[in-house]
């Protein structure tokens, strides 16, 4: 389907730097937008750094036919922000800066951040920690035993959604990858295991052919845990 908007969207970012963002020291655009994966629907992901602020924000809006979302932050708050995301082997806005296209760079902080991103993303996550890893395990092994107890197709269909999620993060936490949610979750397993991601997709609507896929994803991580496994300090999975 062709994109009804005028305009590409790094000039339409630009534009978007000049009027709004005057004085920012650096605008990035990325996301989908600047790729093959670009829909009708994507948007503008700017990261915006300006100078000393009291607090960091998101704005949403529309320039255009564009929608946009703003992350604004000076430097220290974005190294903050990145260092988090990194930490939790969130690749998300690291990954918008490395790969975006620079719209606006004052002084060179933009072209610095960029380089530092690409070497700690080429770098990968830390590895798992065995209590993670455990953790993931105990979550999806609860799930599933949900899964095949139940019999209550709306329960069944929640579940499933539930298990699905779980099996694509505890593969990617076995197998030192970038986690995400929603389509980049999908993404970042489809990057690390193909194979996997295609039969956690089609299994989705068979629950007996989506368990058997989990429990795979389980046998290959140190397989279910429940008997035995005890925390301090439980959260929920």
């Amino acid at each position: 389907m062709a994109d009804p908007r005028e305009g590409e969207p790094v000039a339409a970012a630009g534009e978007i730097a000049r009027r709004l963002f005057a004085d920012a020291r650096v605008v990035i655009v990325g996301g989908s937008v600047l790729t093959d994966r670009r829909t009708p629907m994507s948007d503008l992901d700017l990261v915006v750094v300006t100078g000393p602020r009291d607090a960091p924000y998101r704005h949403s809006f529309t320039w255009g036919n564009w929608p946009v979302e703003a992350l604004v932050h000076d430097e220290e708050t974005l190294r903050a922000h990145c260092a988090d995301n990194l930490a939790r082997r969130w690749a998300g806005i690291p990954r918008l800066i490395a790969e975006g296209a620079l719209v606006a760079d004052q002084d060179g902080l933009g072209t610095r951040l960029q380089t530092e991103m690409r070497h700690r993303l080429a770098a990968g996550p830390a590895a798992a920690t065995a209590s993670e890893l455990d953790a993931q395990r105990y979550g999806l092994t609860d799930l599933l035993d949900d899964l095949t107890g139940a019999d209550d197709p709306a329960e069944i269909a929640f579940i499933a959604a539930r298990v699905l999620t779980k099996s694509a993060q505890l593969a990617l936490l076995a197998g030192q990858h970038w986690q995400g949610s929603g389509k980049w979750l999908w993404r970042e397993l489809h990057d690390h295991d193909p194979g996997l991601a295609d039969q956690l997709a089609t299994a989705l609507p068979d629950a007996p052919r989506l368990g058997a896929v989990a429990r795979a994803v389980l046998d290959r991580t140190g397989g279910p845990l429940r008997d035995g496994y005890r925390v301090t300090d439980p959260r929920c999975p």
